[in-house]
């Protein structure tokens, strides 16, 4: 009896240490599989929210993530365009939480160049008087630059917080050209300002931080001088937005407030002295020097600004140069013809006019025209028949575009046209086009808002077909027959 009890006593012992290791390895398991979960979880938590600091340095790291680029006029995420009494309305109302989530998801958006963008981009229009500027460092959000702060002139508890990025060597004519009182007025056309941060600085006022998407050349009319905008190579988002602090904001909220009364006394001086021999003037639009570059490309969305910089007098002290009060007009072109309009008893000053890309010729061209129905032999499309030229392309072939337009923006010798009736709807993803006209030197264009037909006598001749990121069918023609 003892042999045996001894014997089972044995397999017991020696099962044991089996039972034992089974245990083991089941927890050892279970732990490797909840660190998969979490390193799934992680890796789509990193690839989801860039915005984050620690996330975007390991996509910038592991090269997942592009930097900012910049976007062409007819490629440039599809938005809608705020006022600063929509911007009032729509963020005004939202608790900090809300502000936050909102801001988190615009930064998102710009660091993904808005890729698989699925709600419209927020870009800012309206006009802004300028308070200061601040160079942009290695320590900002952009390492080069000048970032400004500017108040709406209609809602004066809207702010918005506009970064120009720009290299090291176009500072020094920035901060010439960007000074206290300068006047910023966005619109519907070339300078797409998209919003990557909203900040409530309390009393119901509200700072908007917003970059221009098409990077391009700035000028003023009268001297040539200005500079470019260049794509920032990188963000540093440890440095946080807004750029400017809170008492950056406060000096330079007296900075425009000391301007307006020096503005104000000069104003009143030289009223005093030549009410009765100088009228108020208002000037024409002057034709604005062109600016080099390659393709053209028309969209919707554009600054053009007065500067009205602020100088020192030969004893050193702060003087200050009145503004110009800038003209309504319609805009979209590759090169804006600036509007100069004097207020009473105030010297003109030169305009900064913004040009929508480095890929914009602004040239003035003649080209050969034909009376209608002699122009040279081609295939003649509808709008709907141009999508598989964006594939195929055109070659040498004469091809020509007949259709109903209505003109959706002007400037100098080009037009923007959209399509009375969707014909395009089947074959468009946007189930709209585009069509970029050029007309020649001494060719009236037409008017915005205006509404025509081209049909087989007098055609467009189709000049390129491009298919933008987003789906946009962009059509670039020239006139070649005349009206009679």
């Amino acid at each position: 009896m003892k042999t045996v009890e001894l014997g089972r006593s044995g397999r017991r012992s020696r099962q044991q240490p089996e039972s034992d290791n089974l245990f083991g390895w089941t927890v050892f398991i279970l732990l490797l599989c909840g660190f998969a979960v979490a390193c799934w979880i992680g890796t789509f938590y990193i690839f989801t929210h860039p915005e984050e600091p620690f996330n975007y340095h390991i996509l910038a790291k592991l090269k997942k993530l592009d930097p900012p680029k910049r976007f062409e006029l007819t490629g440039a995420p599809t938005g809608e365009f705020l006022t600063p009494e929509k911007l009032l309305t729509k963020y005004g109302a939202m608790s900090a939480w809300q502000i936050d989530d909102e801001s988190k998801n615009l930064l998102r958006a710009f660091l993904r160049n808005y890729d698989h963008q699925t709600g419209k981009v927020p870009y800012v229009t309206g006009k802004f008087t300028v308070l200061d500027s601040y160079p942009l460092s290695q320590t900002k959000f952009c390492d080069s630059g000048v970032v400004v702060i500017a108040q709406s002139v209609d809602v004066p508890s809207i702010f918005i917080e506009h970064l120009f990025p720009a290299e090291a060597e176009q500072l020094a004519a920035m901060q010439r050209t960007l000074t206290t009182g300068l006047g910023i007025e966005l619109r519907r056309s070339y300078d797409l300002s998209a919003i990557v941060h909203i900040d409530n600085l309390g009393g119901g006022r509200l700072l908007f931080t917003c970059i221009p998407l098409l990077y391009g050349p700035y000028g003023t009319t009268q001297s040539g001088s200005g500079f470019q905008l260049e794509p920032p190579k990188s963000v540093n988002l440890k440095a946080g937005l807004p750029v400017v602090s809170q008492v950056q904001f406060r000096d330079a909220d007296h900075r425009l407030a000391q301007y307006r009364r020096a503005m104000a006394s000069q104003e009143t001086a030289s009223a005093q002295v030549n009410a009765k021999t100088q009228p108020n003037l208002v000037g024409a639009e002057p034709s604005a020097k062109p600016t080099s570059a390659t393709s053209a490309s028309v969209a919707e969305a554009t600054p053009k600004v007065v500067p009205t910089p602020i100088g020192k007098t030969s004893s050193g002290q702060l003087a200050a140069a009145p503004s110009a009060v800038p003209k309504a007009s319609a805009v979209a072109t590759p090169t804006p013809t600036p509007v100069v309009v004097a207020a009473n008893n105030v010297p003109l000053q030169p305009f900064l006019t913004a040009s929508p890309t480095p890929a914009t010729s602004g040239r003035l061209e003649a080209w050969q025209t034909y009376r209608p129905g002699q122009m040279p032999r081609g295939r003649l499309l509808d709008v709907d028949q141009t999508a598989e030229l964006a594939d195929k392309g055109i070659g040498n072939a004469t091809i020509y575009l007949r259709g109903d337009f209505t003109v959706t923006a002007v400037r100098d010798n080009r037009a923007v046209l959209r399509p009375r009736q969707s014909l395009a709807d089947h074959v468009f993803n946007r189930g709209n086009a585009r069509i970029i006209v050029e007309y020649p030197r001494g060719v009236q264009t037409p008017r915005e808002g205006e509404a025509f037909q081209r049909a087989a006598e007098r055609p467009f001749q189709i000049d390129d077909v491009r298919r933008g990121a987003d789906g946009q069918v962009n059509i670039y023609v020239r006139e070649v027959t005349s009206a009679d």
